[in-house]
């Protein structure tokens, strides 16, 4: 008989041997038969046949009626092979959650890969770089916009937006600065509703996939944005993005702030 390769892996899978599967396979298609016979049909050597059935019978894939002759019945597949899956689902399981707690601890004591940005120029770019490459969510909380990013920064939210991507965004409104007033919430709420208006601090923070923090700071004159000189430190750690993210979904929709209407 023929079994094709994808099968023939996955029942050894589960814990069969070449010659187990084999048999195991024929069984299914011809039904109970000799250990003779099986062994013609599966294509195993009369010599390999009894032990293969002998552990075929040990871990409960058949069962063998006694006499003359002896005939070799296979199990129900549904039966069988369930007890298997679920049993090795929870084999896995326990191996990821062990695996995840070890990486989570290793990335605990690793050292944030982390860069120095200065400039609106550069930070607009590392902004628009990070915003394309979201995956899952992308958030941006805090108060500090130039008029010069929003055009760029509202098509990256349209095309997240697009990607099914999870948003989030809250900043004060309007955002003063030393020129000029930045509207915020018209600019973004034309391309998504997740946006809302609360009293942020006077930086601006961006993650991406919980992986990955932009967090933006004027220099050093707190009141208004200094244009030339802001600076960003990238840093890519998921246990720093993920503290910055649970303290902002803490936050989001807080019924003591103004929202911003849908």
């Amino acid at each position: 008989m023929n079994i094709d390769s994808k099968t023939f892996a996955l029942l050894q899978t589960l814990g069969l041997t070449r010659y187990d599967a084999k048999a195991y396979a024929a069984l299914i298609e011809i039904g109970a038969t000799t250990p003779f016979i099986l062994a013609e049909e599966a294509g195993i050597p009369r010599t390999k046949i009894y032990e293969t059935i002998k552990r075929l019978e040990k871990e409960s894939w058949i069962t063998i009626k006694r006499g003359r002759p002896g005939k070799v019945i296979p199990l129900c597949p549904s039966d069988v092979i369930g007890s298997r899956k679920t049993a090795l689902d929870a084999d896995f399981e326990k191996m990821a959650n062990e695996f995840t707690m070890n990486y989570e601890k290793r990335m605990e004591r690793e050292s944030p890969n982390t860069t120095l940005i200065r400039g609106i120029g550069n930070i607009l770019l590392k902004t628009v770089e990070m915003m394309g490459r979201a995956r899952s969510n992308l958030y941006l909380f805090g108060t500090l916009y130039y008029p010069e990013e929003m055009e760029l920064i509202k098509q990256q939210i349209f095309a997240a937006k697009r990607r099914g991507i999870s948003i989030r965004i809250s900043s004060n409104n309007p955002v003063r600065l030393k020129e000029k007033l930045v509207d915020v919430y018209n600019a973004f709420s034309q391309v998504t509703k997740d946006v809302q208006v609360a009293p942020e601090p006077f930086v601006r923070i961006l993650t991406i996939d919980n992986k990955e923090t932009l967090m933006m700071f004027p220099q050093p004159e707190a009141e208004e944005a200094d244009r030339e000189n802001p600076i960003a430190i990238w840093m890519a750690n998921e246990s720093v993005t993920k503290a910055n993210n649970n303290a902002f979904n803490i936050a989001w929709g807080n019924s003591k702030w103004a929202l911003a209407e849908d």
